[in-house]
């Protein structure tokens, strides 16, 4: 786990991904936005930034990264809540959202406060908004515009503060094209976005994410195993992790149930066999080429960082390279080898 000065003011763990560990390639741009309100903007300017949207694959972390940002923020104080759109029947998603009034439907035998209530002066979290119905979108778009909202059965809109983060696996932009979904509610989340990378293409947090689930299942479970072996590492850093960092985890807890020794082993670890990252059609064989070698690249230097707990001088000697080389390499690749010192 990793402590950073927290540039809002009191010490705080910045809970990206897993709750306990820093993923670099995100860190640099919420920084960045966080140094701005330091640097100038009043509190009404930073609860009304645009920050709305994320993108990533499924298990990549979008829900702990909203939250960190929400910890981060003057709305830290408030609730924050968050649904998965996809997960919820449409008929109840609704209610969820809005709320209900007593005998508004059957089953209503009571009034409930929807999440857009129970987040007021906080932040809400849609998940997988692409999987909203139409008509829902649409009432959500009227929440955004005006900050009111209405629940099922009911005459009174109340007003609402809530910052909305929208997060998806699906490109929506394609979604608008074939009318499944509406385009001024794309264009309204859309002012500023952010994609969290796929754990392939940020191999190097394959080291502090392991750690940081050894450390927890350890004080979890009572489990003795807290350290991995550099060839489990290898093996780890070799996989492409379909899954992200959910897979991972998994991966870990499995490995843990049989570990036999105080340190995990290769033969601990149980990897299924994924299918390959293909070169797009579209791609020409020389961009195919170059990109697969820097590909290799980045994850053999990583590997080398992962092997010797971020020693550069040996890393760069099991090379065959001198160090001044090795440290081009590192910032050629935007590789931190304080993250492998774990």
């Amino acid at each position: 786990m990793t402590r950073l000065r927290n540039p809002w003011g009191q010490p705080r763990f910045l809970a990206l991904i897993t709750g306990g560990y820093i993923i670099w390639s995100v860190l640099p741009v919420l920084l960045a936005i966080a140094f701005a309100f330091n640097n100038g903007r009043s509190r009404t300017t930073w609860q009304g930034f645009s920050f709305r949207w994320f993108t990533g694959e499924t298990g990549s972390g979008k829900d702990l990264v909203a939250r960190a940002i929400h910890l981060g923020s003057p709305r830290a104080e408030g609730p924050y809540m968050a649904i998965n759109c996809a997960a919820i029947p449409d008929q109840l998603l609704e209610s969820e959202l809005f709320g209900h009034v007593k005998g508004s439907f059957t089953g209503a035998t009571a009034d409930r406060l929807g999440l857009f209530e129970l987040a007021h002066e906080g932040t809400l979290l849609l998940d997988e908004i692409g999987d909203l119905p139409l008509e829902l979108q649409a009432k959500l778009l009227r929440v955004l515009e005006e900050g009111e909202v209405r629940r099922i059965g009911g005459r009174e809109s109340r007003k609402v503060d809530v910052r909305v983060i929208a997060a998806t696996a699906k490109p929506l932009d394609q979604a608008v094209e074939r009318g499944e979904f509406r385009a001024d509610l794309y264009y309204r989340l859309n002012a500023l976005s952010l994609c969290i990378p796929s754990l392939r293409n940020r191999i190097e947090d394959v080291v502090p994410l392991t750690a940081h689930f050894l450390e927890r299942y350890a004080i979890e479970r009572g489990n003795d195993v807290r350290t991995i072996s550099p060839e489990a590492i290898d093996k780890l850093m070799g996989y492409a992790w379909p899954g992200n960092v959910r897979e991972l985890e998994s991966v870990v807890t499995r490995a843990l149930t049989f570990a036999r020794a105080p340190e995990l082993q290769t033969a601990d670890i149980e990897l299924p066999r994924a299918p390959g990252f293909a070169a797009a059609p579209t791609e020409s064989l020389r961009d195919a080429k170059n990109q697969a070698i820097v590909t290799f690249e980045r994850r053999y230097v990583a590997s080398l960082l992962a092997r010797y707990r971020g020693n550069v001088t040996h890393a760069a000697k099991a090379a065959g390279t001198e160090r001044r080389s090795f440290q081009r390499l590192l910032r050629k690749h935007n590789l931190d080898r304080h993250s492998f010192r774990v």
